[in-house]
């Protein structure tokens, strides 16, 4: 096992955790909405987000090493289990680079260079790929600043759009009116909405991929949970307020919309520009940190699947002096770049392809929730290992709990190629499953060749041991 450096403390969790949970691109996604997106915000935070914060509180202190939810899961279920929850962990990031730096490229095209092609926001996406790529194997003294960094500039970002909107809707009138009929979901699409909404309220686990590199995990964990956690439910409905103040959803793609809000609620001439500028490149900043801190995440965890003997030895190659990961941070720049090459070819425009990956991506993404529920079950009813922090619920109350955001979320995974009240469009949902099952059949197949290795290697080492 390699030697980890005790370098992140309780505010660089706390700023690691805000930078990772509040994404810009979900204000957008949520925003795009309109009011009822407010309603769902209320919905999420209060009945998946806190148990999700609990349970991350319990399990990151109880067990404070480094993979997270990859070792919970793991030392629940089994290797094969733990593996599984790794892959798809590593394999969502891979997929959700290329939507989040789609969406960079639309921003920045509408910021400073409009009519961009297509294919040259690809590029820029490849080349976005492999900066994060660069920050993921610098030292994590100097690679935490990026997320931290990021943390600040989303902050002044949400406030810049949140004080804005609403100064401008008490003035000028929404742009979305707020009323309880506009604010509660009816259509179908609005229900859909739930799998939008789910995906913006996790990840609050992330930071405990990184446990071995904590100062004081079971005096940190539990304190950055809950200040990053207060932190997220204000700056997400305050900054989808201040966007939907300034622009229908129905009259901008999801590309614009940011860009749109800033305009509209600052101007384009004179200090209003510049500051509605300032403000955007801020947000696409903190796109890159996003990236930055997720694949942070996900890559150790594949490091630490890898030296179990449960993932490639590539996915465990570590830089010498840094201790970073090198192997999976290549390989998921590389599959990245080749994912936005085959969707440069299949998409139309840069909105289309944004909702295919970004859907695709939360799909994925959403599983191993439902894992990590009963995990936390099973961990509760038959681990006793002291417990620093305890979610405060019974066994009993823990077990309904992890049921009920269970099925939130396989609904939410569902709602992404199913709208109630629709016909369902078979073949749009078959390209969706068969890039799915395709994800995690490789995965899978990946899993079960190295466990038949492990098994190899443990019988002809048995004689040497007796």
């Amino acid at each position: 096992m390699t030697q980890k450096n005790k370098v992140l403390g309780f505010k660089d969790i706390t700023l690691y955790t805000v930078s990772a949970m509040l994404f810009m691109d979900q204000i957008a996604m949520a925003a795009s909405l309109g009011a009822s997106s407010l309603f769902w915000w209320g919905y999420v935070l209060i009945f998946l987000f806190i148990p999700l914060a609990m349970i991350t509180a319990e399990l990151g202190t109880t067990y404070p090493q480094n993979g997270g939810i990859y070792q919970w899961v793991r030392r629940a279920f089994g290797f094969r289990w733990g593996a599984r929850v790794s892959w798809i962990y590593w394999i969502t990031t891979a997929l959700w680079m290329p939507s989040v730096y789609i969406l960079f490229a639309g921003m920045l095209s509408e910021l400073f260079f409009p009519g961009l092609s297509m294919w040259h926001k690809v590029f820029i996406g490849i080349g976005l790929a492999f900066l994060t790529t660069m920050f993921n194997i610098v030292s994590l003294n100097v690679g935490k600043w990026m997320p931290n960094l990021g943390a600040i500039l989303k902050v002044v970002s949400v406030l810049a759009l949140g004080i804005a909107g609403v100064r401008y809707g008490l003035e000028h009138g929404f742009a979305n009116p707020l009323t309880l009929d506009s604010i509660l979901p009816s259509s179908g699409l609005e229900v859909a909405a739930l799998g939008i909404m789910i995906y913006g309220v996790v990840g609050i686990e992330l930071a405990c991929c990184s446990g071995d590199e904590m100062a004081n995990p079971k005096r940190d964990i539990p304190r950055a949970i809950f200040v990053s956690g207060l932190l997220i439910a204000c700056f997400n409905i305050f900054g989808t307020l201040g966007v939907i103040a300034a622009v229908p959803a129905d009259q901008t793609d999801i590309t614009q919309i940011f860009v749109h809000s800033l305009y509209n609620l600052y101007g384009t001439t004179g200090i209003g520009f510049v500051v509605a500028t300032l403000v955007g490149c801020f947000v696409l900043f903190t796109f890159i940190t996003n990236m930055v801190t997720w694949s942070m995440g996900a890559n150790r965890a594949a490091i630490e699947a890898s030296e179990a003997g449960e993932f490639p030895k590539v996915f465990g190659i570590v830089h010498k002096k840094y201790k970073t990961p090198v192997g999976s941070t290549i390989l998921c720049g590389v599959l990245s770049t080749v994912i936005l090459l085959i969707a440069g070819f299949m998409a139309e425009n840069t909105e289309e392809m944004f909702w295919a990956l970004m859907s695709m991506t939360a799909m994925i993404f959403l599983m191993p929730y439902i894992i990590l529920m009963f995990a936390f079950v099973k961990l509760r009813l038959t681990d006793d290992t002291e417990r620093p922090f305890r979610a405060p619920v019974s066994n009993f109350g823990a077990i309904a709990i992890a049921i009920f955001v269970s099925l939130n979320m396989l609904a939410g995974i569902l709602m992404f190629v199913y709208v109630p009240g629709e016909p369902v469009d078979w073949g749009y949902c078959g390209q969706f499953f068969c890039v799915i099952a395709l994800a995690l059949g490789c995965g899978e197949l990946m899993i079960r060749a190295c466990d038949k290795n492990k098994k190899t290697q443990s019988i002809e080492q048995a004689p040497l041991l007796s």
